[in-house]
């Protein structure tokens, strides 16, 4: 019975520091910030989790004018998922070209699709199975 209190003691102890958080530390939150990019259009939106889905940029397509740009996106998502973004593209000389970005995380990317051209813009966020998870895209326009 001696040994039992000392035991019962520590086992205590120790979960009552499992449960006020004292533990190892958690990951370390991105080192992307969208706030600061000087981002035109933000849109905050949900997709099912480990499902390629068209227009997760908020248009079903997009075209570009006479003048060349390139896009500039700041993606913010939950920091244990990955957003695959896959821009499918169709230049005005008949040809194609796709630009796939599958860092996990917050991520910044640019694509230039060109003069003249459209595409559309396809994403899979990695999950649980069942899910929807929140993303927000941040995007400016950038002349080539």
């Amino acid at each position: 019975m001696n040994r039992t209190i000392p035991v019962l003691a520590v086992v205590a102890g120790v979960l009552g520091a499992t449960l006020t958080g004292i533990g190892p530390a958690s990951a370390a939150t991105s080192a992307v910030d969208c706030s600061t990019g000087g981002y035109t259009r933000t849109l905050t939106s949900y997709v099912p989790t480990n499902v390629q889905r068209p227009g997760v940029d908020g248009r079903s397509y997009n075209i570009s004018g006479p003048s060349a740009s390139t896009w500039e996106v700041c993606l913010d998502i939950p920091d244990t998922s990955t957003f695959t973004i896959e821009a499918r593209i169709r230049h005005s000389d008949g040809s194609t070209s796709v630009f796939v970005d599958d860092r996990p995380g917050d991520k910044v990317f640019r694509y230039s699709p060109g003069a003249i051209s459209f595409w559309q813009v396809y994403g899979t966020m990695t999950g649980p199975g069942s899910t929807y998870i929140y993303y927000t895209w941040n995007e400016k326009q950038i002349p080539a």
